[in-house]
């Protein structure tokens, strides 16, 4: 990919503090090893460039390009790439006397937290409460004895009981790790001792940032800080995000903002639906960086049916008849919220012949499905998920600390998979690795839109475009329904040649009575940005010969 004058002039800027707005597809991830490569010449002696992301993939991401930009010496020399708990956990084990933490604590797992409530209550509305309650807390620099006192004058006695439960185990849990990491870097001597380490910093994502992340930021490298990413991608408010709040600090703090509008992944066709979306929301228009690279322009369509089931079907068939052309494209089948991907998924269920992938039992990492695997391999048939973890956790190097959260991750996604012990060697034995690059491997695949963040695939279906289920039947006020339309368009960017938007008229309840839904309010924009109608769609698939579409 040749990068473009936006990326040149991005990589190239002499700011110390530079704000790049990079919406989907702009070769954002391109632009930061750039920049990475320009500012590793203002380092000093012994001095580091320090990225943080937010996901395991979008550090794989980050990783692999940095290595090619840098080659593999000088990446090691220069580069230290983070996600945000990553850092923290490396902060608070490197300096937890200072706070006065106990030593030998407990580092948490994904759902170390969960299981602390469940402990005490089986009420899952009592539970979510008190995990709110405990994660409102804990995005402010507060100690274990500033937290239990605002607890004890509260109204959430499951919150107290689980954070007196923590501390007297010496648990940290997620939350813990980003707050003592903050306190931390507020101590002088321990700022300054990062700021002469790291003498630049790349942040990937800035929309996803809470402000307790931004201040971790901030404090861990003084200048040469450049922060990436796309107001209107900001889809994580429900995980602390306070997109906003961060934006508007960022542009008062940054001596120059920027703004990448070439597209590298996306054909005419999707950047006209693309466009749509986001122009109403006040994006700026993407161009395709050479429209001569896509077929026919690409294509775009929005087809509407009268009872779900119709739909389903449809979109097993049109999955199909791509693949049956092009056995090497990738096509993503998007909905926004899992229930509404049932019907879908049973349709394909009844295509054994077609490849296709169902994301909710995806596993980041070869190395990740290889421990789990070579644990299977040295135990008996039916072996239960407990002796599973037993074996993994003894095979496991200790020091590999992301190894070890990464595997122990996907041991917790299988446990909440609720898979019977007598299968679940069979279903590890069958594990695919999500992959590290962005683009994925050919097939189907199947999957709900906050995973999709970060994915590019050659098409892209999105069934359930109905009031109710985009936007979801939750989201009332203008902020939430705005972050509806904001997942929208970030499952819209993920298509590179085509995009395909379908919804239903009547849906059947899990008691089997029909019930009826209306189009999404933002239907009405999508049939007007589509480029082809459904018998034209179908053509335009059926003369593509065999096409083979570049990367």
């Amino acid at each position: 990919m040749k990068a473009s004058d936006e990326q040149l002039a991005a990589a190239a800027s002499e700011s110390k503090n530079l704000l790049v707005v990079a919406p989907p597809g702009c070769g954002k991830t391109e632009l930061l090893a750039l920049r990475a490569v320009r500012q590793s010449v203002l380092l000093k002696k012994h001095q580091r460039i320090l990225a943080l992301t937010f996901s395991n993939k979008a550090r794989a991401n980050l990783n692999e390009r940095l290595i090619r930009a840098f080659g593999s010496h000088r990446y090691r020399k220069y580069v230290t790439v983070r996600n945000f708990h990553g850092l923290a956990a490396e902060i608070v084990r490197a300096h937890y006397r200072t706070i006065k933490l106990r030593s030998e604590f407990k580092m948490p797992e994904r759902r170390t937290l969960d299981r602390a409530l469940l402990a005490f209550s089986q009420d899952e509305e009592r539970c979510a409460v008190a995990k709110e309650t405990l994660s409102a807390l804990k995005r402010f620099p507060l100690s274990d004895e500033e937290i239990e006192s605002r607890l004890l004058s509260g109204e959430c006695a499951l919150a107290l009981k689980v954070e007196r439960d923590r501390i007297s185990k010496n648990q940290l849990h997620y939350d813990d790790l980003l707050r003592h990491a903050q306190r931390l870097l507020r101590i002088e001597e321990v700022e300054n001792l990062y700021r002469q380490h790291y003498g630049a910093a790349l942040i990937d994502e800035f929309q996803d940032l809470s402000l307790q992340q931004l201040e971790m930021s901030v404090r861990v490298c003084g200048e040469n800080r450049t922060f990436v990413g796309d107001p209107l991608q900001g889809i994580y408010s429900w995980a602390g995000a306070q997109s906003v709040e961060v934006e508007g600090y960022l542009r008062g703090k940054c001596s120059e903002t920027l703004a990448l509008t070439v597209s590298f992944r996306s054909s005419p066709a999707v950047l006209d639906v693309v466009n749509r979306i986001a122009t109403s929301m006040g994006g700026p228009i993407l161009r395709a960086s050479d429209d001569k690279d896509w077929p026919n322009g690409g294509a775009s369509a929005a087809v509407s049916f009268t009872e779900a089931s119709e739909e389903s079907t449809w979109v097993a068939e049109i999955s199909r008849s791509i693949l049956s052309k092009n056995p090497l494209a990738s096509i993503g089948v998007i909905v926004r919220s899992g229930y509404r991907r049932k019907v879908i998924d049973n349709a394909f269920s009844r295509m054994p012949y077609t490849p296709c992938s169902n994301w909710d039992l995806a596993i980041e990492g070869q190395g990740v499905v290889d421990a789990l695997q070579q644990a299977v391999r040295f135990l008996p048939e039916g072996a239960t998920l407990d002796e599973i973890e037993r074996r993994v956790r003894s095979d496991l190097e200790q020091s590999d600390v992301d190894t070890n959260v990464d595997v122990l991750e996907a041991l917790e996604d299988l446990r909440a998979a609720d898979i019977p012990d007598g299968e679940i060697a069979v279903e590890i034995s069958k594990l695919r690795p999500q992959p590290d690059s962005l683009t994925v491997g050919p097939g189907i695949h199947l999957l709900n839109a906050h995973k999709g963040k970060g994915q590019q695939f050659d098409w892209v279906i999105v069934p359930g475009l109905e009031n109710g289920h985009m936007p979801d039947f939750r989201s009332s006020t203008a902020d939430e329904l705005l972050e509806e339309k904001r997942a929208l368009l970030v499952i819209l960017s993920r298509a590179r040649h085509g995009v395909v938007v379908t919804r239903a008229d009547w849906h059947m309840s899990k008691k089997g009575n029909p019930y009826r839904r209306y189009a999404s309010p933002w239907w009405s924009e999508l049939q007007g940005a589509v480029t082809m109608t459904k018998r034209e769609l179908e053509e335009h698939i059926q003369n593509l010969d065999s096409f083979i579409i570049s990367p």
